[in-house]
């Protein structure tokens, strides 16, 4: 009767099937007044031609609002600040031309605006599910091979236990800030990016295994 040690692993690569595009409206004024009013007034300016485009925006999500104090340090003194953050997010299944009309539309208004796009997958807890139970076959696997180069036999499994997992890195698309007028020119086309496909990431679970061999 003896014992192995053996650990087993398996990965998967996948693209990302849902995104979460955040725009941060900022501005920095000499009074909290006059930064809260331009961030508002921005802000309301791009809802409103989302809303007037058909889309329905109460779903999308304010995740910050604030007005904060800073100070300036010149050679004549100190000078008050004070800058505006709003914050939007909407979250949908993965579309590259929704990516791109939101971008177009923040080209084309009076705004500072912060772009950013954090990719997700939906159905990550099953997908580590099913590379948990292969990694399981793949320590199995790696057992027998070693039990039958001593001429043992695997008994049965004695212990099986998952290691900590760790944070999988968030794909970022792109941080863009703009600080753009507005214009007339011609509406803009993305036709060949439109076509872009979502980042992948590869998913790793490993487990440690102790095997009865006799």
């Amino acid at each position: 009767m003896g014992k192995l040690e053996v650990r087993g692993s398996a990965s998967k690569t996948i693209d990302y099937d849902r995104m979460k595009i955040k725009l941060d409206f900022h501005a920095k004024e000499s009074t909290a007044k006059e930064a809260s009013q331009k961030v508002m007034r921005e802000c309301e300016d791009f809802l409103g031609i989302l809303k007037k485009g058909g889309v329905d925006i109460s779903n999308i999500s304010l995740s910050k609002d604030s007005v904060d104090r800073g100070v300036d340090y010149h050679n004549d003194g100190e000078r008050e600040y004070y800058r505006a953050n709003r914050i939007l997010e909407i979250e949908s299944a993965f579309n590259m031309k929704t990516i791109n009309d939101i971008r177009s539309i923040t080209n084309n208004c009076n705004a500072q605006v912060g772009f950013h796009v954090d990719y997700e997958l939906s159905n990550e807890d099953m997908i580590r599910q099913e590379l948990m139970i292969e990694a399981l076959k793949d320590a199995k696997s790696q057992a027998e091979v070693m039990a039958q180069a001593i001429d043992q036999k695997l008994v049965g499994l004695i212990s099986a236990d998952k290691n900590d997992p760790k944070p999988d890195a968030v794909f970022d698309c792109e941080v863009l800030c703009m600080s753009l007028s507005c214009d007339d020119d011609e509406e803009e086309t993305y036709d060949n990016s439109n076509e872009l496909s979502a980042s992948n990431n590869t998913y790793t679970e490993t487990i440690y295994t102790v095997w009865e061999i006799a």
